[in-house]
C-alpha cells in the first residue's frame, strides 16, 4: 500500500515560462539543477554577483516569476480521494525554491519539502530515495516517486520504489489515482 507520495517539483508540479531574463538571472537559473547545498551555489553566483543578498533577492525574484503551477488543487484532490496519502515534494533545488513552494502550494495538503541543498543529497543518488524511506519510515514499495527525468525514475526504480515518469501531457491526479486504484 501507498503510504507517500513524492513529488519532483520543475517539470512535474511547475512548469517554466517563457520569460526575458537578464545575463545574470539566466545564469542563475542554470545553477538551480543539482544543488548539494546552498554555499556551492552562493560561491558560483559569487563570480559574477559580488553580495549575497542580492543573489538571494535576485534567486527569489526570478524563481517567482519563472514557475507556474501545473494544478493548484491536485494536492487537495489526492487527499479527498486518499486521506491516508501523505504527499512531499521531494526536488533538486536551492533552498530558496522554499518559499515559492509555500505560497504556490500552501501547507493545508502538503506534508513535507524535501530540497537537495538542504538535505545534502542529490536525486538520482540512491541517498536521496533512502532518506525519504528512513524519514516516514517507509519501505520501498511504499512510496509513489513522480518525475520527469529518466535518471531520477531509473535511480528510484533501482531500489524498487515505484514510479511514474510525468511528461506533458500527464495528468498527474489520473495517473496517480489509476496507480492507487490498483494497489489500495
Amino acid at each position: 500500500m501507498i503510504k507517500v507520495i513524492a513529488f519532483d517539483l520543475v517539470g512535474v508540479l511547475v512548469t517554466e515560462k517563457d520569460i526575458l531574463m537578464t545575463a545574470e538571472e539566466e545564469r542563475l537559473e542554470r545553477m538551480f539543477g543539482d544543488n548539494i547545498n546552498d554555499s556551492d551555489y552562493l560561491m558560483e553566483a559569487r563570480k559574477f554577483i559580488s553580495k549575497d543578498a542580492i543573489i538571494m533577492r535576485t534567486t527569489e525574484e526570478l524563481i517567482d516569476k519563472l514557475y507556474a503551477v501545473k494544478d493548484p488543487y491536485l494536492f487537495h484532490e489526492i487527499k479527498q480521494k486518499y486521506p491516508n496519502v501523505k504527499i512531499i515534494i521531494a526536488t533538486n533545488h536551492v533552498s530558496f525554491i522554499r518559499n515559492f513552494i509555500g505560497e504556490a502550494f500552501g501547507v493545508e495538503d502538503l506534508d513535507d519539502v524535501l530540497i537537495s541543498a538542504e538535505i545534502h543529497k542529490i536525486k538520482p543518488d540512491g541517498d536521496f530515495y533512502n532518506h525519504i524511506l528512513n524519514k516516514f519510515h517507509l519501505l520501498p514499495n511504499e512510496l509513489l516517486f513522480l518525475d520527469d527525468n529518466v535518471k531520477n525514475i531509473e535511480g528510484a526504480k533501482k531500489i524498487n520504489i515505484n514510479t511514474i515518469q510525468v511528461n506533458k501531457e500527464t495528468n498527474l491526479f489520473e495517473e496517480i489515482s489509476n496507480f492507487l486504484d490498483k494497489y489500495h
